[in-house]
């Protein structure tokens, strides 16, 4: 301590000698003459560099580490929907970690996320599809490294193959979708009839597949599935219900839940398949849309009734989650009614007007009941997007449809390929056709209306003006085409 300033003494430096070699050096580098820092203004070798406990995040940008931590925090959730998820929850985490396919794969959506946010901006689309060739790139070399998979590799092969998926649908490129889910779909049934079976991921991953395909279907209007493009898919729907029917869980609501939703949607695409536990056979989609009531969502119908009244007390997520399958009821009970009785009379859609007052309904309490849980509003999987499009072309009650279009206006979502900006655009057009002449309070005729509305399936290469484009039948019963900015 100095006793004069009542400092602590730095010390001293001795000069440096002008005469020494050393000095010499230093002034003869690059032609300039160097100032010596003093040793008290020299930074610390760390200075500059970023202290990283996470060891996945070594070698990424900082942009990189960015997308990654949201998605971890903010996206994952929203993928997985309305209940917990444990493949966007656990699963795709513990693989982001270890697997690189896997973690640029979850940059590339938490990206889009940010996109989807923020339709303004667009810094972020080149960074976006460079993170998908990034993943694909690792996905690749990873294979091509090892000719014969063992288990733990088929495994993380899979978790990359879902989230490129979900990648493909949420930005719109169909042929990635229909490629990487053909391939998946295929690597996950010969790997579930070898050794897939006894692996812990096994229900997650088949689980996660068929919803994938669930919503596939859904938006293609079961195109490719009745063409044969998924063989395997039968199968799989079986043991899926097999998985869920013995899953040992003491929440037998949420079992039932996830029961209900599978069984509904194998009617729709399953085909001439044997249903385990059960001793009758599937209706096949042409039995299901052209004759009576099925057995199947019968059995669907009243176990969804059970699952009502027995689940009053339980808490808001699995009041949601039975919402949701609510509106899965209707939609289905609609469906089987106008194939059964008026196949191809649009005059007949007029009498489901309570079922479509019953969907609308229950979409806005879903939408507006919930404040206290997370909301779902860019979801990987299918929701209830689809049924209110259903309403929105097949009911012609002016009221439902202004409600319809506030819901899509209040509540900006995104569910895997369709989004509410899509069925905005959609709806608007459909109502221009349909009611052109005619006031709100009129019937629209029948030769004003509108028999078919088909959604193209094609590569969004526009991405700062997305378009969709769609087919319909009009008055005189011919097909026409058209493309609608978003």
């Amino acid at each position: 301590m100095c006793t004069e300033s009542g400092r602590k003494c730095q010390g001293y430096e001795t000069p440096m000698d002008g005469r020494t070699r050393e000095a010499r050096d230093m002034r003869m580098v690059n032609g300039h003459n160097i100032v010596p820092v003093p040793r008290h203004q020299q930074l610390a070798p760390g200075a500059g560099l970023i202290s990283l406990t996470d060891g996945s995040q070594v070698g990424l940008s900082p942009m990189e580490r960015h997308y990654l931590n949201s998605f971890r925090s903010h996206t994952s959730v929203q993928c997985a929907g309305l209940a917990f998820d444990p493949f966007w929850q656990i699963l795709v985490h513990q693989a982001s970690e270890t697997h690189p396919a896997v973690r640029h794969s979850v940059i590339a959506i938490s990206a889009l996320h940010r996109q989807f946010l923020d339709p303004t901006s667009h810094r972020t689309d080149l960074f976006t599809i460079n993170q998908c060739n990034k993943a694909i790139g690792h996905l690749r070399a990873g294979i091509r490294s090892n000719a014969h998979l063992d288990s733990s590799q088929t495994e993380r092969i899979l978790i990359a193959c879902v989230v490129l998926i979900t990648f493909g649908l949420l930005q719109g490129d169909v042929e990635a979708v229909r490629c990487h889910l053909q391939s998946g779909t295929r690597l996950l049934y010969e790997w579930r009839k070898t050794s897939g079976k006894r692996s812990s991921l096994a229900s997650v991953l088949l689980h996660t597949f068929v919803q994938l395909h669930i919503h596939w279907a859904n938006v293609t209007a079961f195109r490719g599935y009745m063409r044969g493009e998924y063989p395997y898919l039968g199968e799989l729907l079986s043991d899926n219900l097999a998985d869920i029917s013995d899953f040992a869980d003491d929440d037998e609501q949420a079992r039932t839940t996830l029961l209900l939703s599978i069984r509904a949607w194998m009617v729709m695409i399953n085909n001439f398949t044997q249903s385990k536990g059960k001793n009758t056979i599937v209706h096949r989609m042409e039995d299901f849309l052209l004759g009576a009531p099925s057995t199947e969502t019968n059995d669907f119908r009243s176990q969804l009734e059970h699952c009502v009244v027995a689940g009053k007390a339980s808490s808001p997520i699995e009041q949601r989650a039975l919402l949701m399958v609510k509106i899965n009821r209707e939609t289905l009970w609609i469906l089987n009614t106008a194939a059964a009785n008026f196949a191809g009379d649009e005059m007949g859609w007029d009498t489901l007007l309570p079922h479509f007052k019953v969907i609308v309904d229950t979409a806005e309490e879903l939408l507006s009941s919930f404040g206290q849980l997370p909301d779902f509003s860019f979801s990987a999987k299918e929701g209830f997007i689809g049924s209110l499009m259903l309403c929105g072309i097949k009911c012609r009650d002016w009221t439902i449809r202004q409600r319809l279009m506030s819901l899509f206006q209040k509540y900006n979502r995104r569910e895997g390929v369709s989004s509410s900006a899509q069925s905005i655009a959609l709806l608007k057009r459909i109502y221009q056709l349909e009611n052109s002449g005619t006031s709100p309070e009129q019937v629209v005729p029948d030769c004003d209306r509108i028999t078919m509305v088909i959604v193209e399936e094609h590569a969004n290469h526009s991405h700062r003006v997305p378009k969709v484009r769609f087919r319909y039948q009009d008055r005189n019963r011919e097909w026409q085409s058209e493309s609608l900015e978003l």
